[in-house]
């Protein structure tokens, strides 16, 4: 006995079969993307509090080794580019690199697809709370009982000494939110968070 053509192939989607499954995939990709997204944002910032923390250990490392005076150091490590000036100073990298060994510590994540200006120069893409060129001196070539912000009375919990250069992270910042954006930071306590008070 011979089966009909309709039997032997089985049977097909229809044309309104198929839109339904292309409608119902591309609401679960609406769906999921952004939540994808954000899964990437929050990780991006764990990596980078955790490089901060990493930093933050190699910095007490050299402080216990240096009297408590905090690194000589570039706030911004392409402001004193020229190693035979008699002005250089090196940046934190240069300083903490033979302490830490792993240069990827210095780098947020969320800088892998375009590196800025400054990571090319400076190999970080932390600010550090250093000499500066402009602006109030940092904690840089100091112990923290001689920085101006102690003597100001801003309690250690509050005095930051290093953070990411730009705020790169999810979140909304400034006085009013008004800024997009976050920082990672880790204070002179050498806790790290997303926040800060003088914002």
């Amino acid at each position: 006995m011979r089966l009909s053509n309709d039997k032997k192939l089985g049977r097909a989607f229809t044309l309104v079969e198929l839109l339904v499954v292309i409608s119902v995939i591309g609401l679960l990709m609406g769906i999921l993307v952004p939540v994808l997204g954000k899964a990437r944002g929050v990780a991006n910032r764990t990596y980078c509090m955790a490089n901060l923390r990493q930093i933050g250990v190699a910095i007490r490392s050299y402080l216990d080794d240096n009297r408590d005076i905090f690194p000589l150091c570039s706030a911004m490590p392409w402001e004193f580019p020229d190693s035979n000036s008699s002005d250089y100073v090196p940046p934190i990298t240069k300083v903490l690199g033979p302490i830490l060994k792993e240069p990827k510590v210095f780098i947020c994540k969320v800088y892998k697809a375009t590196p800025p200006y400054y990571l090319r120069y400076g190999k970080t893409s932390y600010w550090y709370s250093g000499i500066r060129l402009i602006g109030p001196p940092g904690l840089a070539g100091r112990t923290l009982s001689q920085s101006f912000l102690v003597q100001a009375g801003v309690k250690e919990k509050d005095i930051e000494v290093m953070s990411d250069f730009d705020p790169v992270h999810p979140g909304k910042t400034g006085a009013y939110g008004n800024r997009k954006g976050q920082k990672n930071y880790l204070y002179a306590d050498w806790h790290v968070s997303n926040y800060m008070k003088q914002e």
